[in-house]
């Protein structure tokens, strides 16, 4: 009885896998014709449910669409709520946000920490422990000492799903 009932979780899982591949994949489709409000409207959905992948694409939406949809800002909210729940490139991007003071406060301590996370997993990036590396020599021994106790502290978490907020 346990095979059939590890088979059918299995099963289970694999039919709701693409349940939001789909249409994160049409979301990457319509950012490569630019139509970045089309991408939007795909993803905005998806990442008020809480994927973290979704959150970091919009993030990278927002930080990267022209005109009016452009808001680093509202780029650095998504990266955070993927970042908290340990999606490396959104740690990076939002670690690199911090470093520059692009939509969110200037904060070496802050930038660190989340540089370090990202270049700790296995998804994340070797330019993430660079930036790192470069950013700590323009660090205290004390913030850098501070950024590897909030590293060390540091655990994902699974916020709620927001409210719809467009």
């Amino acid at each position: 009885m346990r095979p059939l009932i590890r088979l059918w979780f299995f099963l289970a899982l694999m039919a709701a896998a693409p349940a939001f591949a789909g249409p994160i994949e049409n979301a990457n489709a319509a950012v490569q014709r630019g139509d970045y409000a089309a991408a939007e409207q795909i993803l905005l959905p998806i990442a008020e449910e809480g994927n973290p992948y979704a959150q970091y694409r919009l993030g990278l939406l927002y930080a990267e669409a022209p005109g009016e949809l452009r808001s680093v800002a509202e780029a650095a909210k998504w990266f955070e709520w993927a970042a908290l729940q340990g999606q490396p490139y959104a740690q990076y991007k939002l670690g690199m946000l911090y470093v520059k003071g692009d939509g969110v406060s200037r904060d070496y301590v802050v930038a660190y920490m989340w540089l370090s996370l990202s270049a700790r997993h296995a998804g994340g990036t070797a330019e993430a422990a660079r930036q790192r590396d470069m950013l700590a020599t323009r660090m205290t021994t004390g913030q850098v000492d501070q950024a590897k106790r909030q590293v060390r502290n540091w655990r994902p978490v699974r916020p709620e799903p927001l409210q719809p907020t467009r």
